[in-house]
């Protein structure tokens, strides 16, 4: 079997010069010359060995070497991250409930000054506090201001009242001007899924044909509702509560109408001025009652008679 290894300089060189001592018969002097020539040409070649002696790399993966930046070339911008489920609430969100004061329609008297009031819910995520504003956006000013202080704070879920001071007209006609809320980081919004602004609508005149060109009277001008249920083993109960708004002051008289025939007639309710006003009603139906779909309404016989939209009613408890 042979060997593949090769053979080392060092064994050849002591071969070579064993032959040429033998051969030459020389001196001791001489062997000893060669001796230590032979020596340090051994330490010389081990000291080269070592020098050179590879240190082993350890065995993990080596990264690849990153490329070198191009003059000029700039980053991308990171990758917004992920915004959540889309049932997630806006920050930035609101929701008109009802106007406190001077709903739209109202009479005034020419240049007399009034107080609007606004009560808006927050229905987005984020905390409205003193850093927001409420803006003009169009239509009329009626000498109020551009801007407003926000007049409260608000959590997300809850309600404030907005109030501002304005001017009617010396000229008689109906006048109106839209305004909204900004941010602290000036984004402007409205209320519900239009973004609408909240407006503000007057007329000025008397509220009377003889010395309004209008020939605007003082009304009902809308009604809205709200529907609670409680359920029990036995019954299912409604309460719906109606919010009756008037342009001025006035004695009004309602009735409540729904579906199965039962009212309640000849109620009255009284303003003092343009406002909104709450009345409610109950209704109470047993397990056993028909599934069909219930509905209540109010309706004005004065001052002027007028049927106002009907509220369906949520189904039964069962």
């Amino acid at each position: 079997m042979t060997s593949d290894k090769p053979i080392p300089f060092l064994l050849i060189l002591l071969t070579v010069l064993t032959l040429i001592l033998s051969a030459c018969g020389s001196s001791a002097s001489g062997q000893a010359a060669i001796a230590t020539s032979v020596a340090m040409t051994v330490q010389a070649q081990n000291t080269q060995e070592a020098q050179f002696t590879p240190t082993p790399l350890p065995s993990t993966d080596i990264p690849p070497l990153l490329s070198s930046p191009i003059a000029g070339a700039t980053k991308a911008p990171p990758t917004a991250p992920p915004t959540g489920s889309g049932n997630a609430k806006p920050c930035l969100s609101a929701n008109f409930v009802v106007d406190v004061s001077y709903p739209d329609g109202t009479i005034v008297n020419p240049g007399s000054t009034f107080m609007k009031t606004w009560r808006v819910l927050n229905s987005g995520s984020c905390y409205w506090d003193s850093t927001y504003k409420f803006v003009y956006i169009d239509g009329d000013i009626m000498g109020g201001a551009y801007v407003y202080n926000f007049p409260g704070a608000a959590g997300p879920g809850e309600t404030v009242d907005i109030p501002i001071q304005l001017y009617a007209p010396q000229e008689d006609g109906t006048y109106t001007g839209y305004w909204k809320i900004q941010s602290p980081d000036k984004t402007i919004f409205g209320v519900g899924q239009y973004d609408t602004p909240l407006s503000v609508k007057i007329v000025v005149g008397s509220g009377t044909p003889a010395n309004n060109k209008t020939a605007t009277v003082y009304n009902v001008t809308a009604v809205t509702y709200e529907v609670g249920r409680t359920c029990t083993s036995a019954n299912t109960f409604y309460t719906v509560t109606a919010y009756i708004t008037s342009n001025g002051p006035l004695t009004a008289i309602y009735e409540w109408a729904q579906s199965d025939g039962n009212d309640k007639s000849n109620n009255k309710i009284t303003f003092t001025e343009a406002m909104t006003k709450s009345v409610s009603r109950e209704w109470s139906v047993n397990r056993n009652a028909s599934t069909n779909p219930r509905w209540m309404q109010i309706i004005t016989t004065s001052p002027t008679y007028q049927e106002y939209a009907k509220i369906t009613l949520p189904g039964l408890c069962w």
